[in-house]
């Protein structure tokens, strides 16, 4: 971990173990800081990742912070996920240090070995990716562009489906689209595994 506080993923729609998520939804990087050593505060030995634990400092931070209880980002995430249930998800991004604005994270903090891991480790059937900097990263491993359709593809040697939110920002995209964009990866997850 590069920082105590760095945010490699959070579980949704599971026991808490990020093994069982088949389906992986992957940003640039976490943009509500909560300063909370991660493994200290929401990971337990015995029982995974504390999703409550999570979700009430991560509602609390947000209230200290005067914005709206759920971003627009958040809000097309959570339809994704809906759209996806009930396929565990894990969310990530390419760099896990939090910051309020991308152009805030240093350079020290752009490091990558913790998707990487992530990848490599889980093996998910379906990556869904948002946001410009990790479409291009999955596009460089893959060697094909993410687009609004699953496309069939091998990241690290391993088959998976990616599919991306449009190419702007993901807020531009309507909610009823990213449920959408959830089913399909659905899909495609449950087809897989069948």
């Amino acid at each position: 971990m590069p920082k105590t506080e760095a945010r490699p993923f959070t579980c949704t729609r599971c026991t808490g173990s990020p093994l069982e998520c088949r389906l992986f939804i992957v940003g640039f990087n976490p943009a509500t800081p909560l300063k909370q050593d991660f493994f200290g505060r929401y990971w337990r030995d015995d029982r995974g990742f504390l999703q409550k634990v999570f979700e009430a400092d991560y509602s609390q931070r947000r209230k200290e912070q005067r914005k709206r209880p759920v971003s627009p980002t958040r809000q097309r995430i959570e339809a994704f996920v809906e759209g996806a249930c009930p396929v565990p998800c894990l969310e990530t991004n390419i760099y896990a240090v939090p910051t309020e604005n991308a152009s805030q994270l240093k350079l020290k903090d752009k490091n990558k070995d913790i998707i990487e891991y992530l990848i490599t480790t889980i093996r998910p059937a379906g990556i869904f990716v948002h946001t410009k900097e990790p479409r291009k990263f999955f596009q460089n491993l893959s060697g094909c562009k993410p687009g609004d359709e699953p496309k069939r593809v091998e990241i690290f040697g391993q088959p998976t489906w990616l599919l991306g939110a449009p190419p702007r920002r993901i807020t531009s995209w309507k909610i009823n689209c990213a449920k959408k964009a959830g089913t399909k990866m659905k899909a495609c997850v449950e087809r897989q595994h069948s």
